[in-house]
């Protein structure tokens, strides 16, 4: 029998910038110090501002300089907050593994994260610096560096290492997933090769034609249940442009999935029909709706690809606080799909197909 020579990859590329893990350092200290007194400062002036209107004695200061004080401080402690929280992001970029070879990628499982390199400007945003004001009882500020992509690698980080492909002209890797850069040209085997590999592939919905062709690839070559798909929406746009962009999504997959629908009954049979994305959902009380998670959706696959909507709706939960909110939220909506998810993917190899049936014990 003929043996194949194992496929020749080409050689990983590096970020524009050197990495230097000191300076992440320096810049993450930097950012705690900053985080801590602007928050300090900030809850200072909250509390200032109770008692600003209300004359104590005659020789008290004049209530013009008072409130420009008041407001001197509240800016500067709010700059201080914002500033902190982007430096300890930043100083993270400069401690982000980057992998140089395919025997590096694979040395250990891994999930892989795949999405349109325009996602990445969702992908690094945090959680707004106060947030919490808009819940009732809890702190005032939220100093929490943490980005949307360390959020999702920390929810699927039980499944493996998550691992990225960098935007080619990118100068640091963003904080987040291990990084590899591939070239502009021939990247498509390395990606096909990384997708059969991985433990789970989470895919970012978009309409590029990277995007789609990826999509196409895990139905091609994955599990149903080892694959999800991600909505994300952009910050500060209106709360219902996800809808017409995921239109635009489902759109798009039904077209490149039925031009390539041969192509993939020889893998699932000549009964196969390209998948139908369900309409997003909308939310369960739209009045009380006052904010959305940049996560809006996950779309996970029964083992016959038909897909199936996770609508992350916070109007379908209540708490005193919006940190309340969310957990709650978390604990409702999404830990029971990853729990479904570690059910799903329990007995299978890396590479998310089905591990052979036991074999009688070994002898020795």
């Amino acid at each position: 029998m003929t043996e194949h020579p194992p496929p020749v990859f080409p050689p990983f590329g590096t970020p524009r910038r050197r990495q230097r893990p000191v300076l992440g350092c320096v810049l993450r200290l930097a950012g705690l110090v900053a985080t801590f007194c602007g928050g300090l400062t900030f809850i200072v002036v909250a509390v200032r501002k109770n008692t600003v209107f209300i004359p104590v004695s005659p020789d008290d200061q004049p209530l013009w300089l008072n409130l420009l004080i008041l407001v001197v401080c509240g800016l500067w402690g709010a700059g201080l907050l914002v500033a902190g929280r982007s430096l300890r992001r930043h100083g993270r970029r400069h401690h982000v593994r980057v992998v140089r070879t395919m025997e590096e990628a694979r040395r250990e499982p891994y999930v892989l994260y795949l999405r349109p390199f325009t996602e990445d400007v969702t992908g690094r945003a945090m959680p707004h610096a106060f947030s919490r004001w808009q819940g009732v009882g809890g702190a005032l500020v939220n100093g929490s560096s943490l980005t949307l992509e360390e959020g999702v690698c920390r929810i699927f980080s039980g499944f493996g290492r998550p691992l990225a492909v960098g935007e080619p002209d990118e100068a640091l890797p963003l904080a987040g997933c291990r990084r590899l850069y591939l070239p502009l040209r021939d990247w498509q085997p390395t990606v096909t090769s990384l997708i059969t590999d991985a433990r789970l592939v989470l895919l970012v919905a978009g309409t590029s034609a990277g995007t789609l062709w990826e999509l196409t690839e895990v139905m091609r070559l994955r599990r149903p249940e080892s694959v999800l798909v991600m909505l994300y929406a952009e910050r500060d746009s209106d709360l219902y442009d996800v809808w017409e962009a995921y239109e635009d999504f489902r759109a798009a997959a039904e077209e490149v999935l039925t031009a390539r629908a041969d192509e993939l009954r020889e893998v699932h049979g000549p009964d196969w029909q390209p998948p139908r994305f369900p309409p997003l959902p909308d939310f369960e009380d739209p009045d009380r709706l006052k904010w959305t998670l940049l996560l809006r959706a996950v779309i996970r696959f029964r083992s016959d690809w038909t897909p199936e909507i996770v609508h992350l709706d916070p109007t379908a939960v209540t708490a005193w606080t919006y940190e309340g909110r969310v957990r709650k939220l978390t604990r409702t909506q999404l830990t029971p799909l990853v729990a479904r998810l570690h059910e799903d993917l329990n007995g299978t190899t890396p590479g998310g197909r089905s591990r052979p049936a036991a074999l009688p014990a070994d002898p020795h």
